[in-house]
């Protein structure tokens, strides 16, 4: 009974696992050869490195002993890499792979040079991507509230019976005893539509949208219930000048120049290789036809 519980424990597993794989490693390992680089240096400016990045991930620099515990960090884990190198653990392993890509990308990341706009550069990115750098519409308004949980209810009804009383003589109405209570603004100052959106919801502001300027106009609804709306100012959506976008421009060039240096420099490292791909016959790797798209 004891050795067939033995048999069954996944700890047992786990080292007859490791016993195998160590025994592979020593029958594989080439023995040490001539000239074999075994040398671990650690230079001034690795020591330079280590105590930077302690000083400002601590904001404090390292202790001597703390120091001298970073450079043996170092040590052993240049050592398990060769040693991991060696039995070939680097192979087919995906975690490893994507860390060497990023710091491959990394190092190919562009220069400050390669990074500043020649003259007439930034102009001509902003004017091909102008309509990215528009003021969205504003408005200013007013609103009544009813209570109402769907179209045709008591709230649409009382609403629109204010409306005409509002149409007719504004001027003589107490305001403040139109409607019901609610947590919503009853005046909202010049703002865009998605930051109204956040109060109202998004349907309010799409009828708000078709609301005339200073005249009572609805009952436009939102998730809350119904609303009688007072736009009192309304600015149109209008494109900005290079001046006024110019920080964001420089910032999106820098994007679209970076990508387009990272994409020249694969390129041109992939030209180096043969690539085939060897595609199953079952596999359709024609392009796909915009046509056929729904």
């Amino acid at each position: 009974m004891l050795i067939r519980k033995v048999l069954v424990e996944p700890l047992f597993h786990f080292l007859i696992l490791g016993v195998v794989v160590f025994s592979l490693y020593t029958l594989t390992r080439q023995p040490m050869t001539v000239g074999e680089d075994l040398a671990i240096v650690v230079d001034e400016g690795q020591l330079a490195r280590m105590f930077d990045t302690y000083s400002r991930t601590w904001q404090r620099p390292p202790t001597e002993d703390e120091l001298k515990g970073l450079v043996e960090g170092y040590i052993k884990e240049e050592i398990f890499y060769r040693e991991g190198q060696k039995m070939g653990l680097a192979q087919d392993d995906t975690v490893f792979r994507r860390r060497m890509q990023q710091k491959m990308e990394f190092l190919l990341e562009p220069s400050v040079e390669e990074l500043a706009p020649k003259p007439g550069e930034l102009e001509a990115y902003f004017t091909a991507h102008a309509q990215d750098y528009r003021l969205p519409e504003k408005l200013a308004f007013r609103q009544i509230f009813f209570r109402s949980e769907r179209t045709g209810d008591k709230g649409d009804l009382s609403a629109t019976a204010v409306l005409s009383k509002l149409k007719s003589d504004a001027a003589s109405i107490d305001m403040t005893s139109l409607g019901d209570s609610s947590l919503l603004p009853e005046r909202t100052v010049l703002s865009d539509a998605e930051l109204i959106a956040t109060s109202f919801g998004q349907d309010f502001v799409s009828e708000l949208a078709s609301a005339p300027e200073n005249r009572w106009y609805g009952p436009i609804r939102s998730a809350y219930g119904a609303h009688l709306v007072f736009v009192s100012e309304r600015l149109m959506s209008h494109p900005l000048a290079l001046s006024d976008a110019g920080t964001a421009v420089l910032a999106d060039w820098e994007s679209a120049r970076r990508k387009d240096i990272a994409d020249a420099h694969y390129a041109a490292m992939k030209k180096q290789y043969d690539i085939e791909i060897n595609w199953p016959r079952d596999i359709d790797t024609s392009p796909i036809k915009t046509s056929s798209l729904p």
